[in-house]
């Protein structure tokens, strides 16, 4: 099955391919670096950066899928788009929080302290979930098979 993002008349050769391991192995590399840097640190800054080198793995992916074992390819792709969202709802969280202490300390609103607990409960929940995948990603079957590709 076709995917919306592929490229069509987009055909694999000896030099596209080297182009691709080259893309790729830069991309992953340095979205292993950035996990490291956050497992180590646990800031919104360091999770931003993982958000970053998420999103340069995976449409980086849409452009190379011609030259991979689509079955790897897309198991990699899949994982690395869960990461990206599991990051993403953790962050909309973070910025519903920021929001919620902008209002109370700029228009001296009044938010229910319950409402703002749940928030900060679900993010933590989120956070945690994030991470569990993030860890197991980085020691995947996954990630091994797809890094095999890019010889």
């Amino acid at each position: 099955m076709k995917r919306k993002w592929e490229i069509e008349k987009l055909k694999d050769s000896k030099q596209f391919k080297k182009s691709a391991n080259l893309i790729l192995r830069n991309r992953i590399d340095s979205l292993l670096n950035y996990t490291q840097s956050y497992f180590k640190n646990l800031t919104v800054e360091n999770l931003h950066d993982v958000r970053i080198a998420l999103r340069r793995v995976r449409y980086s992916m849409e452009l190379f899928i011609v030259c991979y074992d689509k079955k790897i390819f897309i198991k990699f792709y899949n994982k690395v788009q869960l990461l990206q969202d599991l990051s993403g709802s953790v962050r909309d969280v973070d910025i519903t929080i920021e929001n919620f202490d902008a209002l109370v300390s700029e228009n001296n609103v009044k938010i229910d302290s319950e409402i703002i607990n749940k928030a900060v409960d679900k993010k933590i929940l989120l956070e945690e979930k994030f991470k569990l995948e993030l860890m197991s990603f980085t020691l995947s079957k996954v990630l091994k098979d797809f890094l095999k590709q890019l010889v």
